[in-house]
């Protein structure tokens, strides 16, 4: 795989404990520099509600509170006074695939690419390909999600083109890169979505001729990060593109989960309506700044944005609201795609810097107004993040 790993392939799936006995007898071999369990990673959705159905004129923005709520929104509106995004910014939405053909989302995105090897979690009937749309992912547990879907039309939507919702950066590009099937996915088919992402090369796979700014990630699973997953963030940012991941929606410290916990990305938390910290997400001292996840236990609180009507495979268009720290992170990664967009030459490093320094302060009195390790520097704020980058 990237990165110079290699996989090792077992008889048969294990529990992490066994996987993890083999781990330690392969680790102290002469030559090996790391060696660690190819661990399964989720979409970081926690509950749905119903769907919406479509109508004319943008009909939906005006319940995507997350937008524009001066208590728990992302001053959205004045941002786009600023700039709507460049097409030439490339926004990398490692997740289940896309619902391509959505009306709210054609020409919205362009390449991208299937990292997942197995044919039973692809559900494709192949392994990688360069088709990154989503067939679905139901299982004998749940039905197919969209949630790459959901998350591409956060961050890109059509806007003002008499349809459904508005996207955050709309006048960017999004690329689909489909690593989430049934069931999950595994690291390694992650790890080398992330490196392919961002420029770099990924034995057997073409190279992306159109490296992405930006990496939106709304996935994770337990553990804290580990040496291989250090590495393909170390390589990535090294590439100067930034990574945006969703803190997990365990009501838990992020300390305890991959891809959260890693240096050098940005870790983003969930608020709900009210401003404070959503009774689900992850929290802790790593987290770098929160944004809206929704609860959709609060009347006209979730997170509205693009899905297919099918349970599993497609079926047709339709749109809903969904809640979770899956849902907070696109809110960061379209806004650092309009940072790119007005400022193409920042590093990473600046970009963390003036998303905390520009954040909004959380309300008086709730939790993540009271505790400053919590939630971290404040809730995003699109128009101030912008305003800050602009190059004079």
């Amino acid at each position: 795989m990237s990165g110079d790993a290699r996989v090792l392939s077992l008889p048969a799936r294990l529990p992490l404990e066994r996987a993890q006995a083999i781990v330690d007898r392969i680790k102290v071999l002469p030559g090996v520099a790391y060696a660690v369990p190819d661990r399964i990673m989720f979409p970081q959705l926690f509950t749905a509600s119903p769907t919406v159905q479509l109508a004319p004129d943008d009909p939906l923005y005006e319940d995507q509170w997350h937008y524009f709520s001066p208590i728990g929104g992302i001053n959205l509106p004045a941002a786009w006074d600023l700039t709507v995004g460049d097409p030439d910014i490339h926004v990398a939405v490692l997740d289940t695939g896309i619902r391509g053909e959505h009306e709210d989302l054609v020409g919205q995105w362009s390449g991208g690419y299937d990292f997942i090897n197995s044919r039973f979690n692809a559900r494709d009937r192949n392994g990688r390909d360069a088709d990154p749309t989503d067939p679905g992912d139901y299982s004998f547990f749940q039905s197919s999600s969209w949630h790459g879907t959901h998350v591409a039309g956060t961050i890109g939507a059509a806007t003002d083109n008499a349809t459904g919702v508005a996207g955050i950066a709309f006048g960017a590009t999004i690329q689909p890169v489909r690593t989430l099937g049934r069931l999950g996915g595994i690291t390694s088919d992650i790890l080398d979505a992330m490196r392919w992402s961002a420029g770099l090369s990924v034995p057997g796979v073409p190279d992306n001729s159109n490296p992405a700014k930006v990496l939106n990630m709304s996935l994770g699973g337990s553990g804290a990060c580990d040496a291989a997953w250090q590495s393909a963030v170390d390589d990535v940012v090294g590439e100067g593109s930034v990574l945006v991941v969703a803190a997990g929606n365990s009501s838990s410290d992020e300390a305890n989960f991959t891809p959260a916990s890693c240096d050098d990305l940005i870790t983003v938390a969930a608020t709900d309506p009210t401003g404070d910290l959503a009774r689900y997400s992850n929290f802790g001292p790593g987290i770098e700044i929160s944004a809206p996840g929704g609860d959709v236990q609060m009347p006209g609180g979730g997170i509205l944005s693009t899905l297919d009507s099918g349970t599993k495979a497609p079926t047709g268009d339709t749109y809903g609201a969904y809640n979770g720290t899956s849902m907070a992170t696109p809110h960061v990664a379209g806004v650092v795609a309009l940072m790119f967009s007005v400022n193409p030459s920042l590093t990473p490093g600046e970009v963390l810097a003036a998303l905390q320094s520009s954040a909004r302060p959380f309300p008086n009195g709730t939790d993540c107004g009271d505790d400053p390790d919590l939630c971290g520097a404040g809730i995003l704020d699109a128009y101030a993040a912008v305003q800050s980058v602009i190059t004079r």
